[in-house]
């Protein structure tokens, strides 16, 4: 798969598949997550929960991701050229940053997902 993702270019640099993975791993574990919170609350079978958590995470999850990779972006892009290496502190520090900024473009997102009873409230 890292082959076929290779070559494909975001402001001058190469979008490496761990991005894609990044994401790929985060939607399952999150869709995993609401599966066990909605599915018991809601008494749904198996394939109904399955759909209801597709439902209550996806768009979550991919706000949570735009934030995150926007602000790993903002640093590996127009900070720190070359990139940082993942095995320092600097790049662990302001992956946390990132991650708050991820919180902040969820937040809505998930505001609006629990107005609408898709997703329930912990």
């Amino acid at each position: 798969m890292a082959g076929v993702l290779r070559g494909l270019v975001l402001v001058g640099r190469e979008i490496y598949p761990d991005l894609v993975l990044d994401f790929a791993f985060a939607w399952t574990l999150g869709i995993v997550f609401q599966y066990f919170t909605i599915a018991p609350v809601r008494e749904l079978s198996f394939g109904r929960g399955v759909v209801a958590a597709i439902r209550a995470d996806t768009l979550s999850i991919l706000a949570f991701q735009i934030g995150l990779f926007a602000g790993m972006a903002a640093y590996n892009i127009g900070i720190f050229s070359p990139p940082l290496a993942k095995d320092t502190a600097a790049y662990w520090f302001l992956m946390q940053l990132s991650m708050i900024v991820g919180f902040f473009t969820a937040l809505p997102v998930n505001a609006w997902l629990l107005r609408k009873g898709w997703k329930e409230t912990m």
